[in-house]
C-alpha cells in the first residue's frame, strides 16, 4: 500500500453519554452542538457548562472537538452568536462546522485563529466550490453526500483542504442546504435546524390521473461503507464522518467501534481486508432502512438506494413464521439467529400493522420457538429483532468503564533524604514535576523498587495509561504507601491541569456584533424574471417592464446563445445566463460556461461558491442566488465583497428581517413554483423509468406530466433536468404576491423576481404582464389583473414566508 495517511474518524455526539460512547470505541475526534445555534434542535445537545466539560473530557483523552454551528442565523441573533463563539473559542473547541457564510465572515473578524470547516450545508460539490471555501479560511470541507468516488478522488488530488465525507448512517434525498420543504410545508427550516423530515413521509407518484407507485418515495436507505473503506481511504478522504447525533449511545458506541476496527485492520494488514458478517449484522441490527447501500460512492442513485416499504429502522432478520395459531393467538417461528430475553420483535404482515411483542426465554439460531401475539399473521411472514438486548447491554459496558486512556511517561526520584519527586509528561509537550514527604532510610523493612513502580503506575480512574516510568531510587529507603499515592495523585491532577491549559484560548474583547443601519426604503423596484426554456423567454422578453431575464444553462441556451441573447437586447432587457442549480464538473458544462464567458451575455446567476469563483473576473455582472441562503446582513455583504452585484435573498426571509438586511443591490422572488428539494433521486426515474443504478434511466427526456401526491392530497409537480440527471420537487402551490404587493415592496431591495418553471407562454406572459403593471405602480390594477387575482385566490397560492418566516 502506497503511504497514505491514517484518515480522522469522527463520531457524532447528541449528549454526553454518546460522547462517552464515541471516545471510548475509538474516535479520534466529535462533532456536537450547542442549545443554541446548531443544525439538530432535536438532538440533547450541549450547555455551554456541558460543552467545556466535553472539551475537556475529549481532550485529555487526545480526541478533538468539534462544534456545529451549521445553520444560518438571522441578523437578530447574531450578537449572541458571535458571543456564543468567543466562549467556544475560549474553551478550546477544535473547530467550528458552518453553513452560514455571513456567521463565518464575523468569525473570521472576531477569532481569525478559529479553524473553520465547511458545512455539507453549504452544497460542496466540486473542486470549484472546495478550493473557494479553502481561500475563505475553511480548513476543511465537507462535501455533498451525492458524489461519487472518482469526483471526490477528483477533488482531494487538486486541492490543498481536508475533505470530509459521511460514511455510515442516514442520507438525505435532497442536496444538503437545497432543502425548503419542511420550511415552506410546515414553517421547520432543515437550514435552521430543525427539519420535520417530510422526506420521510408516504407519497404516491402520478403520471397525469395514472397511479404509477406510493409508499415512502423519497426516504433513502442509511449508507455503510465499511465494505468500501479501502476505497475511500486510497480517494484521499482526510475525515471519516459517521452521521448519528439523533441516534442512542449504544448506535454512537457500535458504530464508532465497528468503524475504528476496520480503519485500523486495513492500516496494518491491507492484503487481508475482509469485513465479518457478525459485524455488518451489528451495524444492521443497531439500525438500518431495509438494509444498507454503498450511498453515491459507487452509485448515481437509484431505487436500490431507497426504502420504500418503512423509513424507520427495521431491525435485524432473525426468523420466518412457520405457522399461526389465531384462536390460541400463538405464533410458531423458525429462527435463524439467537434470541435472549428483553429482545424485541416484530412480525412484518402483509396486511394491517406489523406487530411485535418482547422475548421472554433463550432459543439457539435454528429452533423453532413460540410465542404469544395476535395480529393479522401469516406463514412465511418475515420476523426481526427491533431492539437486540445482549448487544445493547455489552455496548453499554464500553463507556461505563474508563478504557481508553492516554499514555504517558514518567521518572520517579526516591533519594534518602530529599523530597519523593515526580515528574510526568505526555507526547504533546505537557509535563509537570511534584515533590513528596522526604525519603528517610529504612529502619526496618525497605521499600522496593517494583514496590514503587507498582503504586505509580495505579493510574485508577485517570484518563493517563504509564507507558514507561524511569525508577531512580536509592537503596535502603522507607517510602509510605500512602505517600506513593497521594505522590500519584498530586501529579496526574497537574498533568491533567497542563493540559488542559494548554487547550485553552484567551478572548480578546471584540465587542459586539456590527450593527447595520437600516437602508432607505425604495418602493419602485425593477422587474427579472427566471425562465426555463426558450418558449417562456419569448413571452417574458416582450413585456413592458422587464429589465433582466435569468435564462436556465441548458443545451437549448447553448444552441441558440447568439439569437436569445439579440432578442433580449433588441427589448432592451439585459439577458443572464443560470449556472445550474447542481454543478458537478461536467466537462459539458465547463465547455459550455467557457462558450457564456466568450459571449454577449449581460451577466450570470450563480447557484454556488465554486460557479461565482469561476466567473467573477469576467466583466460581467453577477447575481448570487437565494439557495445560497442569505438571510443575515453579514451574508449580503460577505457575497458583495466576493464580487456580486446582486444578491438574491433567502425565500425563507419574512418581511421585517428582509426589511433589516436589504440594500438596493439586493432581489427578492415574488412569484413561483420554488423548488423544495433538488435530488439525485428522481421518483421518475425511480419508479417509472426503472433505474436501479447507473446515471439516466427509460424516461430520460419524457415530457409526460409526473407529481407527487401526499398524504393530504397535495400535489408537487416533479421538473426534471435530464440532461444533468437531476429533479426539482415544486411546491404545489406557487408564491404569490400580488395580493399583498404594497407591502412586499415596502422596503430597501432593488428588484423583485418572477420564477417560471412548468408554466406554458400564455401563462408566463400574464403573469409577468400583471407584476409589470403593479410593480410600475401598486394603485392601479387593471381588469385582466383584477381577474388573475380571482382566479388564484379560487385556485390556490401561497404567501411563502413573507409574513411568517421560519422558526
Amino acid at each position: 500500500m502506497p503511504f497514505r495517511k491514517k484518515p480522522e474518524l469522527l463520531a457524532p455526539a447528541g449528549s454526553m453519554e454518546s460522547l462517552k460512547a464515541a471516545v471510548q470505541n475509538g474516535c479520534d475526534a466529535v462533532y456536537l452542538g450547542g442549545k443554541l445555534f446548531s443544525a439538530r434542535q432535536y438532538a440533547g445537545n450541549f450547555s455551554l457548562e456541558e460543552l467545556e466539560e466535553a472539551c475537556d473530557y475529549c481532550h485529555l483523552r487526545g480526541v478533538k472537538v468539534y462544534v456545529t454551528v451549521n445553520t444560518v442565523y438571522k441578523d437578530k441573533e447574531l450578537p449572541e452568536f458571535i458571543q456564543f463563539i468567543g466562549k467556544l473559542h475560549c474553551m478550546g473547541v477544535d473547530a467550528l462546522i458552518m453553513q452560514d457564510a455571513g456567521a463565518a465572515k464575523l468569525v473570521r473578524e472576531h477569532y481569525p485563529d478559529f479553524p473553520l470547516h465547511a458545512s455539507t450545508q453549504m452544497t460542496s460539490n466540486s473542486l470549484a466550490d472546495v478550493n473557494y471555501w479553502y481561500e475563505q479560511g475553511f480548513d476543511k470541507v465537507v462535501l455533498s453526500r451525492e458524489l461519487t468516488l472518482p469526483e471526490i478522488r477528483h477533488i482531494t488530488e487538486q486541492t490543498g483542504a481536508e475533505v470530509e465525507t459521511f460514511v455510515h448512517g442516514a442520507l438525505c434525498v435532497c442536496y444538503s442546504g437545497q432543502c425548503i420543504m419542511s420550511s415552506m410545508l410546515g414553517g421547520r427550516s432543515g437550514n435552521r435546524g430543525r427539519c420535520a423530515q417530510t422526506c420521510r413521509l408516504p407519497y404516491t407518484l402520478y403520471c397525469g390521473y395514472d397511479k404509477v407507485a406510493e409508499g415512502h418515495l423519497l426516504s433513502p436507505k442509511d449508507i455503510a461503507t465499511v465494505s468500501i473503506l479501502p476505497e475511500l481511504i486510497e480517494a484521499g478522504i482526510a475525515s471519516l464522518k459517521i452521521e448519528g447525533r439523533m441516534k442512542n449511545p449504544e448506535y454512537v458506541a457500535g458504530v464508532t467501534r465497528i468503524y475504528r476496527k476496520y480503519i485500523d485492520m486495513y492500516f496494518e494488514d491491507p492484503e487481508h481486508y475482509e469485513v465479518s458478517l457478525d459485524d455488518m449484522k451489528e451495524l444492521t441490527q443497531l439500525f438500518n432502512r431495509g438494509g444498507f447501500t454503498e450511498g453515491y460512492y459507487t452509485s448515481r442513485g437509484g431505487l436500490d438506494m431507497m426504502s420504500v416499504e418503512r423509513p424507520k429502522t427495521w431491525g435485524l432478520k432473525v426468523g420466518i413464521v412457520d405457522k399461526y395459531l389465531p384462536q390460541h393467538k400463538k405464533v410458531v417461528i423458525r429462527t435463524r439467529e439467537p434470541l435472549v430475553p428483553g429482545d424485541g420483535i416484530e412480525v412484518w404482515t402483509s396486511r394491517g400493522p406489523h406487530v411485535g411483542c418482547q422475548v421472554t426465554k433463550h432459543s439457539k439460531a435454528g429452533e423453532v420457538i413460540t410465542l404469544t401475539l395476535e395480529g393479522d399473521i401469516e406463514k412465511n411472514d418475515v420476523v426481526y429483532r427491533t431492539y437486540g438486548k445482549a448487544l445493547n447491554d455489552a455496548l453499554q459496558k464500553t463507556w461505563e468503564k474508563e478504557t481508553r486512556k492516554l499514555p504517558i511517561y514518567g521518572v520517579l526520584k526516591a533519594r534518602k533524604g530529599e523530597p519523593l519527586a515526580l515528574q510526568l509528561w505526555d507526547n504533546m509537550g505537557s509535563s509537570v514535576y511534584v515533590t513528596g514527604e522526604v525519603v528517610q532510610e529504612a529502619t526496618n523493612q525497605p521499600t522496593a523498587v517494583e514496590k514503587l513502580r507498582q503504586q505509580i503506575e495505579k493510574m485508577g480512574a485517570t484518563p493517563f495509561a504509564l507507558a514507561d516510568l524511569d525508577v531512580q531510587a536509592d537503596e535502603n529507603i522507607y517510602v509510605g504507601i500512602s505517600n506513593l499515592n497521594q505522590l500519584r495523585r498530586d501529579a496526574a491532577e497537574a498533568l491533567e491541569q497542563a493540559m488542559l491549559k494548554k487547550t485553552k484560548r484567551k478572548n480578546a474583547e471584540r465587542g459586539e456584533a456590527p450593527r447595520q443601519a437600516r437602508e432607505p426604503r425604495l418602493l419602485k423596484k425593477k422587474l427579472h424574471v427566471l425562465v426555463s426554456n426558450l418558449e417562456q423567454l419569448d413571452a417574458a422578453v416582450k413585456q413592458k417592464g422587464v429589465e433582466r431575464i435569468y435564462v436556465e444553462s441548458t443545451m437549448e441556451l447553448e444552441e441558440h446563445l447568439a439569437n436569445v441573447i439579440e432578442k433580449c437586447h433588441r427589448y432592451g432587457v439585459a439577458c443572464y445566463a443560470a449556472l445550474p442549480r447542481v454543478d458537478r464538473e461536467r466537462p459539458e458544462d465547463e465547455s459550455r460556461l467557457q462558450r457564456f464567458l466568450e459571449s454577449d451575455l449581460d451577466g450570470f446567476l450563480v447557484r454556488s461558491a465554486g460557479q461565482l469563483g469561476a466567473v467573477k473576473n469576467s466583466g460581467k455582472k453577477i447575481t448570487a442566488d437565494y439557495n445560497l441562503n442569505v438571510v443575515n446582513r453579514e451574508a449580503v455583504l460577505f457575497w458583495q465583497e466576493q464580487g456580486a452585484d446582486n444578491v438574491c435573498l433567502s425565500v425563507e426571509n419574512n418581511l421585517q428581517e428582509i426589511r433589516a438586511m436589504a440594500d438596493s443591490s439586493c432581489e427578492m422572488v415574488v412569484y413561483g413554483y420554488l423548488p423544495l428539494m433538488t435530488t439525485q433521486q428522481c421518483p421518475i426515474g425511480n419508479f417509472a423509468g426503472e433505474k436501479h443504478s447507473g446515471q439516466y434511466c427509460k424516461k430520460r427526456w419524457n415530457q409526460d406530466l409526473y407529481f407527487l401526491r401526499d398524504r393530504k392530497g397535495e400535489k408537487f409537480p416533479l421538473m426534471t433536468d435530464c440532461e444533468r440527471c437531476v429533479c426539482s420537487i415544486l411546491n404545489g402551490k406557487p408564491l404569490f404576491a400580488l395580493k399583498f404587493y404594497d407591502e412586499v415592496l415596502d422596503n430597501a431591495v432593488g428588484s423583485v423576481r418572477l420564477n417560471f418553471t412548468k408554466e406554458g407562454p400564455a401563462r408566463v406572459e400574464r403573469i409577468v404582464r400583471a407584476y409589470a403593471e403593479m410593480t410600475k405602480d401598486t394603485a392601479h390594477c387593471s381588469a385582466e389583473t383584477r381577474a388573475l387575482l380571482q382566479q388564484m385566490s379560487e385556485k390556490g397560492s401561497t404567501k411563502g414566508h413573507f409574513f411568517r418566516g421560519v422558526e
